[in-house]
């Protein structure tokens, strides 16, 4: 499977986007610092990719969701690993347990979906950015 990245495409009721401040700053390829991202993560092997988005956005954000569809497939080109977009919604407006990985996101927020240029520093996902109307 090698580096295959499930990423979640969280909406809440508001419309507003969920995205991660990662602690550890990461460089691309190209240069690029990684620092807010959609939650997600590698797939193991054994899951699906739904499977794999569900458990990352949990353990990132404390957030249950159910995947809706899968909306693109695309070799990032910052990071150069495949990247699989999923739009989820949530189970549960509310947060109902804590994020078990406390180390590896420093902070969680929801935004318009208009104000993601301001946090991501890579482009985003043509897909994507039709799915948020963007």
């Amino acid at each position: 499977m090698g580096d295959f990245i499930n990423l979640g495409i969280v909406l809440n009721n508001k419309g507003e986007v969920l995205i991660i401040k990662r602690r550890k700053i990461e460089k691309c390829q190209s240069g690029r610092i990684l620092q807010w991202a959609f939650p997600g993560g590698r797939q193991i092997k054994g899951e699906t990719r739904a499977e794999s988005v569900k458990r990352e956005v949990l353990e990132e954000t404390g957030y249950g969701v159910k995947v809706v569809k899968e909306i693109h497939l695309r070799v990032h080109p910052d990071s150069h690993i495949m990247m699989a977009y999923h739009l989820c919604e949530l189970e549960n407006e509310n947060q109902i347990q804590e994020p078990s990985e406390p180390d590896e996101v420093e902070e969680i927020k929801w935004v318009k979906p208009e104000e993601l240029e301001n946090y991501f520093t890579t482009d985003i996902d043509s897909e994507v950015k039709k799915v948020l109307n963007i």
